[in-house]
Formats: C-alpha cells, structure tokens, sequence
C-alpha cells in the first residue's frame, strides 16, 4: 500500500512538473520568434534533445539498433517524426497569430483527437463520461473565445481564424503521433522511441534551418532558446517517466490544467516585465469557458472513473436525503 502511495506521488510530481513546464513554454517561444525564424528553432530544441537522449541511451546500452533492421518499424517511426516536426512547426507558427494562452487553450484539442483517434484506429471504448467531457470540453472552448466572436478585443479576426486553422492542423499531428508512438511502445522504450524521432526530424529540419542566427542573439534570447530547448527534453522525459506510475487518464487529467498555468505565467510575467511580456486581457465568460476546457478535459481523460452509475446513485442518494431534510 505504502509502495502504491508513493508510486502515485512521484506520478503526480511528474505530471505537473510536464504541464509546467508546457505552460510556461509558449511564453519563451513566442519572444525567441521575434529574432530567430520557427524553422532554427524547431532544429535546435530537436538536436539538443537527440544530443542528451543518445548520450542516457549508450550510458545504458540501450540505442534501438534492432530499429534499423525492420523495413516496417522504421516507416512508422519515420511517420510519427514526420507528425511531430509538423506539430512544432505549426504550433510556432500559430503564434505569430494568437497569443500565448489562446494557443494553449486550442492545443487542448489535441487530446481529444488523439481520444477519437483511439476509438477509430486502436479500437478503444468511448464511454459515457468521455462523450459529456467531450461536450464541456467544446463548449468550454466556444466560451473561452467569446471575446474573438463578438469582436470586442485587439485581436484581429483574420488573425485569429488563421492561428485556429494552423493550431487546429497542430492539434491534428500531434494526436496522429502520439497513436503511433501508442502503438510502437510494444516494441522499445519511450526513450528510445523520441531518441529515432528527434533524431530524424533534426535531419528534416536541417535544410530549412539557419543555424548561424544564434550568433545574433542576445544573452536574455540565448537563455530563452536554452530553455525552450530544456523544455522539449525535460517535458516529454517526465511525462514518459510519469506513466510508469500513473495510468494514461490519471495523467492527462493533470496535464489539463496547463492552459490555466500559462495563463497565470503570463499574467505574472506581464507585471515583472511589462515591456517584454503582454499578457491577454479576458472577460469573466473567457475565464469560465477556461474551467471548463480543464473540467472537459479531466472528464475526457478519466471518463466513467468519475461518470459512473455508482457515483451517479450517490449523488442522486445524498440529493434526496437533503430534499428529505427540508
């Protein structure tokens, strides 16, 4: 039971430090892209990535050799590369249409298609309490934008309908990637797994990169771009670690409240540097459709653990022991 315990708190410990480390990440992406294109950037967080995961792999003997020999693996491994380079590149993109917290809130999709993903492809049941997470999750989305469709807020329309498509095209990769890495963990590692990604989607990024432009940052923007680059290695290192203690669902439901931390990271960051960082100003239906985009999410990712017919008798029970009283 102790072991059980203890399991759990080092699986929650993981699972936030990921969702911080993804929420503050917009925040840094967005001030390195006003001085080095998305293309050097996407190269240097892969190469930093592959540079550290190779040298864990020989420390462990563990580089996936094997990888090399199965024509089919390699045509998976290669597409779910393909996949990912997509999804960083579309999501630094987006940014230069939609702010920080926006594009969190939209890349909350992702999870939700790697679910619809799941059911089609894998085969996986799709309960009763996903399908009402699903229905908060949107509706929690429509509220958050509410500000973009009535037209009450410095961000232009077509802005914002261009970041949605990209972003949403972002979302779309990131789903069809992680299924394929689903499906390739019955045969390596996860380390092992982002070990052939990163180090094939350097090699994509590498003729559209143009690595001299570190040389023209300054100390403050080589500090952001060493930490985007620790972001990718530490985020999806912990997240990996994380599922060796905790269920798939119980994890995704933490990592819901990421959009909600890069809010309160940019809020934070406006007020101590306020000629660097802006943060979105919203209204109180914004700030609503934000807890239910985290309350869709959590209900998507844990399904009938909470929506369940016992839990539904309880609540139906203590409401008519209360009617009773009065």
């Amino acid at each position: 039971m102790t072991q059980l315990v203890n399991n759990s708190a080092k699986g929650l410990t993981l699972a936030m430090i990921t969702a911080i480390m993804w929420g503050i990440l917009p925040l840094a992406l967005k001030s390195v892209l006003l001085l080095m294109d998305a293309y050097t950037i996407t190269w240097y967080r892969f190469v930093f990535a592959a540079f550290f995961v190779t040298l864990l792999l020989c420390a462990k003997n563990k580089i996936p050799s094997s990888a090399l020999k199965s024509v089919s693996r390699m045509k998976r491994l290669l597409f779910a590369a393909i996949l990912l380079s997509l999804n960083y590149i579309l999501y630094l993109i987006s940014l230069h249409y939609i702010p920080a917290e926006t594009a969190q809130m939209l890349i909350q999709m992702a999870p939700f298609f790697m679910l619809l993903g799941s059911v089609v492809v894998l085969k996986e049941h799709f309960s009763r309490g996903q399908m009402v997470g699903s229905l908060v999750l949107i509706s929690g989305l429509v509220l958050f934008f509410n500000q973009q469709f009535i037209n009450h807020t410095g961000l232009d329309n077509s802005d914002f309908l261009f970041g949605f498509m990209i972003m949403f095209g972002a979302a779309v990769t990131w789903a069809a990637y992680a299924i394929i890495q689903k499906q390739m963990l019955g045969y390596y590692s996860s380390n092992q797994i982002m070990w052939c990604i990163y180090l094939l989607s350097s090699v994509f990024f590498l003729p559209l990169a143009s690595p001299s432009q570190i040389t023209s940052l300054d100390n403050t923007a080589l500090l952001l771009l060493l930490f985007c680059c620790a972001n990718t290695l530490i985020a999806y290192g912990t997240f990996a670690k994380s599922l060796e203690y905790l269920p798939t669902a119980k994890v995704s439901a933490t990592l819901a409240i990421t959009p909600l931390l890069t809010v309160v990271f940019a809020t934070i960051a406006e007020q101590v540097w306020p000629n660097t960082f802006q943060a979105q100003h919203l209204n109180i239906l914004a700030y609503i459709g934000a807890g239910l985009v985290v309350c869709g999410s959590m209900l998507t990712a844990l399904g009938d653990r909470i929506l369940n017919r016992k839990n539904i008798n309880m609540v139906k029970h203590y409401l008519g022991f209360k009617n009773n009283c009065v």
